[in-house]
């Protein structure tokens, strides 16, 4: 499906880090972006986004610079803290409340071992003292970096935005990242505001022949989607950890509470016949504000003929006449 991205014109392919969950069928990044490096030569790669809390900053600093390097510069980065409020964290045994902190730590560690020669640093949960990186990334000063969902976090860093919203509310979501950006570009820290950050949303596509096919379709393989949130447990249950169900982050709605319509009316889903389809995402890139579109072709239960059906529309109609 990469290889066939590649050759459609699509700029990057991101994956994400989901564990002990149908989610993902590649938890470990590093390893299967290292494997599509062999096989690719022009679309970019990113994880979105590396869970640092389940990682230590140093593996981080290493497998980003071996990425970097194997793929000659074609690698982007994504830093998150993962599932809310640290669900992930507290299924491997840790306390989900040093989620923030071990996030912030790592940040700054990264940072410095993907710009500097020596790591110096003294925090609560890492400490290193003229800690020497013998690698470093191909691209200078480091590879480009993406937040997930938050426009102020992105903005603090001057780094690409994945977010959520209607084509309505871009404009209002551009318009705090850009206020915050500047606040923040002139103030000393490791990263490196680029220029033209990349700025958009991510949304779940699937045509079919008509708009109402293509309704019933995207329905069900919803329905699979919102389910794949649930962790198995022996005996065929599943459940969804308590702390996820408990702490939702201000207004955030979690994925798995919202039924079909109203990811539909939250262009979350985009589902239709080839013209509503691409009439979208045309009035996406000339009403949103936007530069970037994060677009998931295999979700839920489409199968792989599906998911490179709507694929090849989409290169074909809409990149191949942009």
């Amino acid at each position: 499906m990469v290889k066939k991205a590649e050759t459609l014109g699509f700029y990057s392919y991101h994956v994400a880090e989901h564990h002990h969950s149908p989610l993902t069928a590649a938890p470990v990044q590093g390893a299967y972006l290292g494997a599509l490096a062999t096989v690719t030569s022009t679309i970019r790669l990113c994880p979105l986004v590396y869970v640092l809390p389940l990682h230590h900053p140093i593996r981080i600093i290493e497998e980003i610079c071996t990425l970097d390097n194997l793929t000659s510069g074609r690698l982007d980065v994504g830093f998150g803290r993962g599932a809310p409020v640290g669900d992930e964290l507290a299924m491997w045994g840790q306390n989900p409340i040093d989620s923030d902190d071990i996030y912030n730590e790592s940040v700054e560690i990264i940072m410095q071992g993907l710009t500097k020669e020596f790591i110096n640093f003294s925090g609560d949960h890492y400490q290193f003292k003229d800690l020497w990186m013998e690698l470093s990334p191909f691209q200078k000063p480091h590879p480009p970096i993406w937040v997930a969902g938050n426009p102020m976090k992105a903005g603090q860093i001057g780094g690409n935005l994945i977010t959520e919203g209607t084509i309505a509310d871009l404009p209002k979501i551009n318009k705090l990242y850009s206020e915050t950006r500047v606040k923040y570009e002139n103030e000393k820290s490791w990263f490196h505001f680029s220029q033209n950050p990349l700025l958009g949303v991510s949304k779940r596509l699937f045509i079919g022949r008509t708009d109402q096919s293509a309704l019933i379709r995207a329905r069900k393989s919803y329905e699979i989607y919102r389910s794949n949130f649930r962790k198995p447990l022996p005996g065929g249950e599943s459940r969804r950890p308590k702390i996820m169900v408990e702490n939702e982050i201000g207004k955030r709605i979690l994925p798995w509470t919202i039924d079909f319509e109203t990811a539909i009316e939250k262009e979350q889903v985009v589902a239709g016949s080839t013209e509503s389809v691409i009439k979208y995402l045309r009035e996406y890139k000339n009403r949103s504000g936007c530069n970037f579109l994060l677009l998931s072709f295999q979700w839920g239960d489409l199968n792989h003929e599906e998911a490179i059906n709507t694929m090849e529309i989409v290169g074909n109609e809409f990149i191949g006449s942009n």
